[in-house]
């Protein structure tokens, strides 16, 4: 599952195949590409109410929904907001070698990989902002970061 990152579902997939997925009593959360603003979706199929929330933003999804619908190469699949989250990492790439603060930043964040010039941090439950802070409090230099998902899960210890 996942060769890369899980991606949002295009606006042309099916709602009735996101709704068959939805369990009674759930809000379904629907990552959807190009969703100007969070949609919640109610109606009742099959003599049963089905509660969708699209957005495309993953992280709102993900404070709001236990399962979100995601796109995993050209198929839907519904995943555990728990298990996205686990996958959730910070790479930041860093603008130069010479890494002043790094033990600084291993001293708050053991986790933390160096790989290549970038550093690749388990993100969990923290925001990327204050993983950022703290770079900027140890002085080291970002030039770029992203969010991006760990395909197997981080196991440390």
């Amino acid at each position: 599952m996942f060769p890369g990152s899980p991606s949002p579902l295009r606006p042309t997939h099916r709602v009735g195949e996101v709704a068959a997925r939805a369990r009674p009593g759930e809000v379904l959360g629907v990552w959807l590409r190009g969703c100007v603003r969070p949609l919640p979706v109610r109606w009742r199929a099959a003599s049963r109410p089905i509660c969708l929330l699209a957005a495309s933003d993953l992280g709102y999804l993900l404070r709001r929904c236990a399962r979100v619908a995601v796109r995993d190469g050209e198929q839907m699949t519904v995943v555990a907001a728990e298990r996205l989250i686990g996958w959730r990492a910070l790479q930041i790439v860093l603008g130069t070698p010479y890494l002043p603060g790094l033990d600084q930043l291993r001293q708050l964040y053991p986790e933390i990989r160096l790989s290549g010039g970038t550093l690749v941090l388990p993100l969990g439950l923290v925001s990327a902002e204050e993983v950022l802070a703290a770079c900027a409090a140890a002085r080291l230099p970002v030039a770029a970061t992203r969010i991006g998902y760990l395909v197997e899960p981080p196991s440390f210890g």
